[in-house]
């Protein structure tokens, strides 16, 4: 049965994101226990879902953690990433809101970046865990079962997060210091004495042990996220996306069995399939029921993010929409990266060329973007405050409802495709010793679904996973992807050649701790068990390069 009319009394409850605490106050007028929630939750598995409903909504919120126009959520932290990485190049521009990711001027305690990522993922944190806290982890409802499942999923999602941007990748890295882990178990030993820096390690099994444990429950219950939400159920975590999940864990920790077995079962449990071709040829992804879409952030009208106007994702990357992006603050893909697409695969068409046209636009569209053209013909890559439109801008991403200057931002944002399963298949049977099969397997994949004329020369695991990093390069530009990749394949953060700004290109190899966020100051001063010896050594911005 349908619950999600079920819960409309309890939905400030979610819009709140105040969790599942507020049963702790009042239960049908009366303060009840944690076990006694625990048995009203047994009794009306439904008061469960405003908790999980909370978590969801938490990745879309407004300014919840600065006073500021780059602060609109998970898709900030998406966004940033991108913009630190070697794939996007965006405007040295006041209205470009992410120059501390794209200039490497915060490396320290006190910078954003790490500040949005630490409190927003560890916000989340926490209500995953108050989740867990009111339901019997050894229940046999369905609907309970698949809402832990969900807590499990979420917070593994988390704890992934964190591992890879406040540690270097896990391979080699075991024993340094991580991040904290705090689950519904010693939250409030936590709260009271503090807890330190756990191991990369630990965190990862930290990690498994919870996606094995939603895997578990969503493959006992009977119920799916489409029987509990009638709206947009893939905010859901699925059984596909669990696996999905646990595939791109195994894929970090060089578990190559692990990761190919839960892509294949990701894939098989998925009741989409790819983008085509076809549906390739226009601007796209702005829709979480499209076929591809495993999981994603729904967004509506009237949520914050959308009546604020700019501070949204699609303000900030969209450019066929209203927003800081048509103000000045393009995102275009780096020349270099933008020049290998082959003229036959579909994707060269998500970018403008370097005469600013695209063959996936129409009349209507490129007129609406050559408005921005110089009127002299040239751009430049110093500072720059006008809205002058830049080579190898993106037009991968559609306005909402294909709105050409939409100013109603509603679109919802990917968080996983089906596609990166076939590419974590690939690269998982290279690494594991059958480079053929994976050879075979990528260029099938390729040529179906992006580019007829494919094939790759490429024949060693080694060889054959340098052609799946440029692939996802360009299949995933602009999806919050890109970052973790440098990072787990220990690259050098390179732009050179790439049409950067000038104050802006580096080459920053790996392991320099540039490229690691510190803790916070304020978990720091906060939390006892961390002092400054245990920070992450701070970086000055490096030098730019002369291009």
């Amino acid at each position: 049965m349908k619950l999600f009319n079920k819960i409309l009394a309890l939905s400030l409850c979610a819009v709140a994101v105040t969790s599942c605490d507020d049963l702790d106050t009042e239960y049908l007028g009366n303060y009840v226990t944690t076990e006694q929630k625990k048995d009203a939750l047994d009794k009306k598995p439904e008061l469960a879902l405003a908790g999980v409903t909370a978590m969801f909504s938490q990745y879309n919120t407004y300014e919840s953690i600065y006073a500021s126009h780059f602060d609109f959520g998970y898709p900030s932290l998406m966004l940033g990433m991108d913009c630190q990485g070697q794939d996007m190049g965006s405007k040295y521009s006041g209205y470009n809101w992410f120059q501390s990711w794209a200039a490497y001027n915060e490396c320290n305690p006190d910078g954003r970046p790490s500040n949005m990522m630490w409190a927003l993922v560890y916000k989340n944190v926490k209500i995953a865990n108050d989740v867990m806290a009111t339901i019997d982890p050894a229940t046999e409802d369905p609907e309970l079962m698949l809402f832990l499942a969900q807590a499990y999923a979420m917070r593994a999602f988390d704890y992934f997060n964190l591992a890879q941007t406040f540690q270097f990748t896990y391979k080699g890295n075991e024993s340094k210091p991580c991040v904290p882990i705090v689950t519904n178990l010693n939250a409030t030993e936590c709260a009271t004495n503090g807890v330190p820096r756990n191991t990369v390690e630990e965190v990862y099994t930290q990690i498994i042990n919870d996606l094995n444990e939603a895997v578990r429950l969503l493959e006992t219950t009977n119920l799916t996220p489409e029987r509990v939400m009638d709206s947009k159920p893939k905010r859901m975590v699925s059984l596909a996306v669990a696996y999905g999940l646990r595939a791109r864990v195994n894929l970090v920790m060089n578990n190559w069995a692990g990761a190919a077995e839960d892509a294949r079962a990701a894939i098989n449990s998925f009741s989409g399939r790819p983008y085509s071709i076809t549906e390739m040829q226009r601007p796209a992804f702005n829709n979480i029921e499209d076929q591809s879409w495993m999981w994603g952030i729904a967004v509506a009208e009237t949520d914050r993010v959308v009546t604020s106007g700019v501070v949204n994702f699609p303000s900030h990357m969209g450019s066929l929409n209203d927003g800081y992006v048509t103000n000045g603050a393009w995102r275009w893909c780096n020349k270099l990266l933008f020049e290998s697409i082959p003229t036959r695969d579909v994707r060269k068409g998500w970018f403008l060329d370097e005469n600013l046209n695209s063959s996936h636009l129409t009349d209507a569209e490129l007129e609406y973007l050559h408005q921005f053209k110089s009127k002299d013909g040239n751009v430049t890559y110093e500072f720059d405050q006008t809205n002058v439109l830049m080579p190898y801008t993106q037009v991968k991403y559609a306005p909402y409802q294909n709105v050409i200057e939409q100013g109603t931002n509603a679109s919802d944002i990917p968080l996983m495709r089906v596609e990166e399963m076939y590419y974590i298949y690939a690269e998982a049977t290279a690494m594991g010793g059958n480079a053929p099969a994976a050879r075979d397997f990528l260029e099938q994949f390729v040529q179906t679904y992006r580019n007829p004329t494919y094939t790759t020369s490429a024949s060693t695991p080694e060889a054959l996973r340098e052609e799946i990093w440029h692939e996802r390069r360009i299949e995933f530009w602009g999806e919050g992807i890109s970052w973790f990749d440098l990072m787990r394949l220990n690259k050098p953060m390179d732009r050179r050649g790439g049409a950067f700004p000038n104050a802006f290109t580096y080459n920053i190899e790996p392991g320099s701790s540039a490229l690691l966020y510190c803790i916070p100051q304020t978990e720091i001063t906060a939390n006892a068990q961390i002092s400054v010896g245990d920070n992450n050594p701070s970086s000055s911005r490096p030098t730019p390069i002369v291009d």
